[in-house]
C-alpha cells in the first residue's frame, strides 16, 4: 500500500488544470494535475489535502500527487461564534 501524505494547496492554476501542494513533512512543492484529484474536482488555494505520490508521466525523474482529497474540517458542536 502506498503512503498517504498531507499538505496544503499553495498554487492554483485552474485555467491550465494544474496545482502545487506544499508537503507538510518535507516542505517541498509537489505538482498535481486536475486528473490527480479524487472525484476530478479542483479545490481552492489554502485547502488542506491528503495525497499519494506516483511517477510523473511527463517527467520521468519526478513524482506527482495523485488521489488528492480535501481533508474535512472538523465541526465543533456547541460553540458559537
Amino acid at each position: 500500500m502506498k503512503q498517504i501524505y498531507y499538505g496544503t494547496l499553495i498554487r492554483v492554476f485552474p485555467e491550465r488544470n494544474f496545482f502545487f501542494i506544499r508537503d507538510d513533512d518535507s516542505g517541498q512543492d509537489i505538482f498535481t494535475h486536475v486528473s490527480g484529484f479524487a472525484g476530478k474536482v479542483a479545490l481552492p488555494k489554502g485547502t488542506r489535502v491528503s495525497f499519494r505520490l506516483a511517477p510523473n508521466v511527463r517527467k520521468a525523474n519526478e513524482l506527482m500527487a495523485v488521489d488528492v482529497q480535501p481533508i474535512p474540517v472538523p465541526v465543533v458542536l456547541g460553540v458559537s461564534r
